[in-house]
Order: C-alpha cells, then sequence, then structure tokens
C-alpha cells in the first residue's frame, strides 16, 4: 500500500526556457513518489521500459506499458514510481504548448481531462528515438527556444502517425480549444451558456451543437465533470473542511454541494475522502 501522500504543487523547473527534457532513469528525483503532483504545464513521458508499473492520474490508476507514448494535461494530479522505468520525458510551458499545437493538431484532441496515449509501433521507435535525441542535444547545449519549438512541431505531427490508445478520434477546433480554455479559467465563477457562447461569438445553440461533436458533451456536462474532478481532488487530496471546499467551488450552502457530490459520484464528500483514505492506506 503506498502511504498518505501530501498533493504538491509544481512549476516548471528553468522558468526561462519553455520545453526542458531529462531522461526518467537519470533524474529519479524529479518523480519523489512518497507524494502525488498537480502540474502547471503539460507533461509528455515516452516510457521506453517498464516492469509492470502503475501510474495513477486524477484517481484512475493505468498500467505502464513498454514504448507508450502519455499526454499529462495541466492541473491533472498525478503520481507513479519511476524504479524501474526508463525513457523520456518532456516538460512543456501550457501556452507555449497550445501555440504549437493549433499550428499541427488536425486529428487528436490534447485539451481535456483524460490523459492521452499512444502506442509506439516498432517501425516509429527509430524515428521517435532520433528525435528525442535531437530534443536532447539542443536542450543540454544551446537551448534555443526556435530550434526546439520545430523539433517539438515535428513530435507532435508524428504523434499523430501513431495508433492512439483507447480514445476516439476529435476533429480540432480553434473555438472548441478556446471554450474549454475558458472553462477552465472560468468554471467556478461562470456556469451560463451565454458567458461562454458570448466569448467565442456563437449562439448557444451552435456552441453546444459543436462541442457535443467534437467532445460528446454539451457545456453544462463539461462544466459539471470539471467541477466535480476539482471536488474530488480536493475532498480526496486535501484534509479541508467540506464546508471550505464548498466556499471555494462557488456553492452558497455546503448541503448544495453535498448533493452535487453524492450525484455525481453516488458518494458522500465524507465517504468519498474515507474511501481515498483507504486505498492511499
Amino acid at each position: 500500500m503506498i502511504s498518505k501522500r501530501a498533493i504538491i504543487q509544481v512549476g516548471q523547473n528553468d522558468q526561462n526556457i519553455p520545453i526542458e527534457f531529462f531522461r526518467i532513469e537519470d533524474t529519479m528525483a524529479l518523480f519523489d513518489f512518497h507524494h502525488l503532483y498537480q502540474y502547471n504545464f503539460y507533461q509528455i513521458f515516452w516510457f521506453t521500459e517498464a516492469q509492470g508499473q502503475t501510474q495513477e492520474i486524477d484517481f484512475v490508476s493505468y498500467p505502464i506499458e513498454p514504448h507508450q507514448i502519455w499526454i499529462v494535461y495541466p492541473g491533472q494530479v498525478h503520481y507513479f514510481d519511476p524504479t524501474g522505468l526508463s525513457g523520456y520525458y518532456l516538460a512543456i510551458n501550457k501556452d507555449y504548448f497550445n501555440r504549437i499545437l493549433f499550428k499541427e493538431v488536425k486529428q487528436h484532441s490534447f485539451t481535456g481531462n483524460n490523459p492521452l496515449k499512444f502506442e509506439v509501433t516498432p517501425e516509429m521507435r527509430p524515428l521517435f528515438l532520433h528525435l528525442s535525441l535531437l530534443i536532447e542535444i539542443e536542450h543540454s547545449h544551446r537551448q534555443r527556444a526556435e530550434v526546439l519549438e520545430k523539433y517539438i512541431q515535428l513530435l507532435i505531427l508524428h504523434l499523430q502517425d501513431l495508433p492512439v490508445i483507447q480514445q476516439r478520434n476529435v476533429t480540432i477546433d480553434a473555438r472548441i480549444h478556446k471554450l474549454l480554455e475558458l472553462i477552465e479559467m472560468h468554471y467556478i465563477t461562470e456556469r451560463k451558456n451565454e458567458f461562454y457562447a458570448d466569448k467565442v461569438a456563437l449562439s448557444v445553440k451552435r456552441m453546444n451543437e459543436i462541442l457535443v461533436l467534437s467532445i460528446g458533451k454539451s457545456l453544462k456536462h463539461q462544466l459539471q465533470d470539471r467541477l466535480i474532478l476539482e471536488a474530488k481532488r480536493l475532498v480526496g487530496y486535501t484534509t479541508d473542511h467540506i464546508q471550505d471546499i464548498s466556499h471555494t467551488l462557488g456553492f452558497s450552502e455546503v448541503s448544495y454541494f453535498n448533493r452535487f457530490f453524492k450525484k455525481c459520484t453516488q458518494k458522500t464528500p465524507l465517504d468519498f475522502r474515507e474511501d481515498v483514505k483507504k486505498v492511499q492506506g
């Protein structure tokens, strides 16, 4: 069993460079597995060797298998034990990564609350190995942002040639990206369709149509999912009083929060917290 772990807010090591590169086996201290981490940047993991380990992302445990590339989004709570793992790790500034994404992404959504993973097929492994080495050399020596950006663009382009594991393809749309960014910024304080529709210059009906087409959810359901995810993070990973969490998330009464939480999880906040404690030991 894993002992009770604190949740640590993490920013990038070097604030002066938007892309950082590490080999997992050489920088195990970055992944101190006594804690859970919540990052404010994108992470890309390419696990080249694994020995039956798992990782935990927002209350869900996933097996780590060799030659998988994982995208972990800003805000997700992440934990894994790096012992016995080998591979490559990229930390990328959120705004910088989003700018690159919408130059290059054609079919896959890199925005959301579910982790995105790809299988690096045998025929594609040499390409990703060479590209990783190019990134490593540039990051270790000259650290030219414009060169690193070109390499990340190539990485994203080639990621789209890989099989996506348990992830449906969606057509990405700049308006969808803007809506998801707005939800991330305002989901606590703004819960009306009109606020978001106005920001992207769409009617409420059209906004919901393109949301459902792209991510399978209306605005109401996306806001609810984002709110309950944050509620689960605060209830499960902190010792804050439920009343304080309710206030933090914009509920006028703790009773409203308790009903919302139970409706979405089938558990009261206190029961959910106890269940998380049992899992963590």
